[in-house]
């Protein structure tokens, strides 16, 4: 039952909205006296206040339509609902507008909507500010207005909005034709208005034009034409402030005909001006009778509400209390799981934080092997190359001695003597081959660059993988364990390269800006996805990883498949 009756109101609401539109203010009022707005949800009665604002606009109650519209401003900003809410603020910017020596300004109320239009860039709502602030300003800054009118133009050709394009060159027209010398500009965007005005019938608004192009011949004196547009204005029927319409264009033929000395039609007009005007203050005081049986009828209604809300809240008040026992009790258990996961929470902490030091401790001993190895492997080739390839030096030229002296020896002698010859010449470069091979990597006389370039010239030298060795801003050395360090990565790298990436060229930048080591590896192979890597054994981008992270450096992948990849590593020198 509640909720055909929530039904009924609704569709009473949509019904009151059509009815609104085709300016059938009448029968609009008495359905809205007929919704119980006690019975109506947020939403439903934020929209019965906008369209009970909205028929008393359209019925010349500003200062009724005023308040209604406040209210439902107030309801629609509670929903949230800020495009309502900023329609209400033009359409309170339009009323006030149209009040004279009002002490409220609605210049607030269309800062507001503007502020929101320009939020959203919407041509539509900046096309309706931009007029909306020409009509504020049209009196007092007629030259400041046109401005705004031609800023709602452009705005309003981003919508094709036709209907608010006639309303813009209708009021560019009353500002052309009340406040300068441009008559036949005002006749122009008139004829533009009322064009678009027929298309659409909208009676009132051709009455409106008609009105104005008479009283432009008013002021020429022209007063025939005058009359002409006065009655042309008086033949059609218009429904939007109807009474006060008449009332007013009757004022106007009045004082024509009396300009014209045709005091006669003076008159006639004068006493129906009067008529009109009789009929609005009888309107005024039925609707203020209507409004006290109104203002009756839902207090009635109110005092049988209060009974059933109260019986309602006792019952409410006991469902709230078994609620928030139920509540507390859930809390509780809530708490018991939240401090569960707390403690759980903990210990992963403390494991993750275990396996970090083990980690670590892992790459301080690896580095730290590398380095040994490194000092070792220097230690033997200078051991090699001092003492006994000196050693054996000295020995070569001993028998080389003997050589020349050979003349003296027996012929078997000679022979023993060339074959020793030959194996210490040939123990010789052994060691030295032995010294070399032990100092291969970054010698300690040559550094990383060198190293760099070394290595990549022998992988070159396959001519299956061309390797290219960019430098910048490394004129100077790097500490050796640093630069060890370094070698081995991109030792690393390129092998990972010939395992995996299919590539023919690679490309090696090693750049030393500042207090960072930029490395990047280029090459054009398969590539992969790098958030797939962990499902690719044997691609050593852990053990990389784990190197310069413990040089507190970073690694960044970037792959595509059938793209290649580059991978760029910083590394910060202290």
């Amino acid at each position: 039952m509640l909720a055909a009756f929530c039904y009924s109101q609704s569709g009473q609401l949509k019904h009151v909205d059509s009815l609104l539109q085709a300016r059938e203010t009448g029968q609009a009022f008495e359905i809205l006296q007929l919704i119980d707005t006690l019975k109506l949800k947020k939403a439903q009665k934020a929209k019965y206040y906008f369209l009970l604002a909205n028929a008393r606009e359209l019925n010349n109650q500003t200062d009724k339509s005023f308040k209604n519209w406040l209210i439902a401003k107030k309801k629609y900003l509670e929903l949230d609902s800020l495009h309502k809410v900023a329609l209400i603020n033009l359409q309170i910017a339009q009323s006030l507008n149209s009040l004279r020596d009002s002490s409220l300004k609605p210049q607030p109320f269309m800062d507001e909507y503007l502020k929101y239009a320009e939020n959203y860039n919407d041509p539509a709502l900046l096309a309706s500010a931009y007029m909306q602030l020409g009509k504020i300003f049209i009196n007092s800054e007629p030259q400041k207005t046109i401005g705004f009118f031609n800023k709602a133009l452009i705005e309003n050709l981003k919508t094709d909005d036709v209907l608010l394009n006639a309303k813009i060159h209708h009021n560019l027209g009353v500002l052309y034709g009340e406040h300068t010398q441009h008559k036949d500009s005002a006749f122009y965007h008139y004829e533009i208005a009322l064009e678009e005005y027929k298309k659409q019938q909208l009676t009132d608004y051709i009455s409106y034009i008609h009105n104005n192009k008479a009283s432009i011949h008013k002021q020429l004196k022209q007063y025939d034409s005058a009359v002409y547009y006065y009655k042309l204005a008086d033949s059609i029927s218009a429904k939007e402030f109807a009474k006060e319409n008449k009332r007013f264009l009757y004022q106007n033929l009045s004082g024509t005909y009396e300009l014209q000395e045709d005091f006669g039609n003076a008159l006639k007009y004068l006493k129906l001006q009067n008529a009109y005007r009789d009929s609005i203050n009888q309107d005024e005081q039925n609707k203020a009778i209507l409004e006290l049986q109104t203002k009756y009828e839902t207090e009635k209604k109110e005092n049988e509400n209060l009974k059933l809300r109260q019986h309602k809240t006792r019952l409410w008040v006991a469902l709230g209390a078994l609620f928030l026992i139920l509540l507390l009790a859930y809390l509780a258990y809530r708490n018991l799981q939240h401090k569960k996961k707390i403690t759980d929470k903990e210990h992963e902490v403390q494991r993750e934080k275990l396996e970090s030091s083990l980690k670590e401790q892992e790459l301080a001993g690896l580095d730290a092997m590398i380095e040994g190895q490194e000092k070792e492997r220097q230690r033997i080739a200078n051991d090699l190359h001092d003492n006994l390839g000196s050693l054996l030096a000295t020995l070569k030229l001993h028998f080389q001695n003997l050589k020349l002296k050979k003349d003296r020896l027996k012929v078997e002698e000679d022979k023993l003597l060339q074959q020793t010859d030959d194996l210490i010449d040939e123990a010789y470069q052994q060691v030295r081959r032995i010294a070399h091979a032990k100092n291969a990597g970054v010698k300690a006389n040559e550094g990383l660059l060198p190293a760099v370039k070394n290595f990549a010239s022998k992988v070159s030298a396959s001519k299956k993988l061309v390797i290219q060795v960019e430098d910048h801003g490394m004129e100077e050395r790097l500490e050796n364990s640093l630069e060890i360090t370094i070698f081995r990565i991109i030792q690393e790298l390129i092998t990972n390269v010939i395992k995996h990436a299919r590539a023919k060229e690679v490309i090696i930048h090693i750049t030393h800006h500042g207090d960072v080591i930029n490395l990047m590896l280029e090459d054009d192979g398969e590539g992969f996805v790098p958030d797939r890597i962990k499902l690719r054994e044997g691609m050593g981008i852990h053990s990389i990883q784990r190197r310069v992270e413990h040089l507190g450096g970073t690694v960044d992948i970037e792959s595509v498949l059938g793209k290649g990849t580059t991978v760029i590593i910083n590394i910060p020198v202290s």
